[in-house]
């Protein structure tokens, strides 16, 4: 079928991709009538033959974002990375910032938000506490994930599929796994070795309004606010204050 609707559309230019305007197009076919769909229920929704329908719905499995039960397919956690991508960009600081500030000024550390980027995490928010604040956090800054609070946060709150296949790309990180259970288990995470010159940094996670991990809220700990339970009793109960109070105005924001 040549005139399919997904092919169709105001404004297509000569840069027009006819294969994603299609993908998007299967992609745009499920929802909450629809969570599973045949190849030929796509193939009638979108106007393409049920060949074409199904080669996209099978690539669509093969880069993670549908799969397969043998019977129909069904869309995975991992299409929410499309609307979250808009929101770590644009949204999501703007919404944080304030938070942050209000935790920098609580904890008189410095605050960030985190999100993560394949094996890094990348600071998209950083207010400055009173105390000195490690010099190289800036907003852009990059670290692996695994050593640091705001990664293994984010690590945790990964879907177990997404979790094992980023496991099985790390190498030489004993324990790893047992720390992220633990911090499952918490719902925080403090690193001893974050963030270099003798700091520590501690985590909590921002959810979305479905559940899942879409960032971190983290904040430093010099080396004489550790002992006797500080990080626990002032740390922690602040940390989780301000995840929630963005995840709050988060779900004020339209779907």
């Amino acid at each position: 079928m040549t005139n399919a609707a997904a092919d169709e559309g105001p404004g297509h230019g000569p840069h027009f991709v006819q294969a994603v305007g299609r993908a998007f197009a299967i992609l745009g076919c499920f929802g909450a009538d629809s969570p599973a769909l045949t190849a030929s229920a796509a193939a009638k929704r979108t106007g393409l033959d049920r060949a074409t329908a199904r080669r996209l719905l099978l690539t669509l499995t093969d880069l993670g974002y549908v799969r397969y039960d043998g019977q129909a397919f069904r869309l995975t956690p991992r299409t929410l990375d499309l609307g979250y991508g808009y929101l770590s960009g644009l949204a999501l600081p703007e919404i944080a910032h304030p938070h942050l500030h209000d935790l920098a000024h609580r904890l008189a550390e410095t605050a960030s938000l985190t999100v993560l980027d394949a094996g890094d995490v990348v600071h998209l928010a950083v207010v400055p506490g009173h105390r000195h604040g490690p010099p190289t956090l800036t907003v852009g800054t990059r670290q692996p994930a695994h050593p640091t609070s705001g990664g293994r946060v984010l690590l945790a709150g990964l879907p177990e599929e997404d979790l094992a296949r980023w496991l099985d790309s790390v190498q030489d990180v004993p324990g790893l796994l047992i720390e992220i259970e633990q911090v499952r288990e918490r719902g925080w995470s403090m690193a001893e070795h974050d963030l270099g010159g003798g700091l520590r940094a501690v985590a909590a996670p921002v959810r979305h309004r479905r559940g899942r991990v879409i960032a971190a809220v983290n904040a430093t700990v010099h080396p004489d606010r550790l002992g006797h339970g500080v990080v626990e009793r002032n740390y922690v109960p602040e940390l989780l204050r301000a995840a929630w109070s963005i995840e709050a105005d988060l779900a004020k924001l339209p779907e």
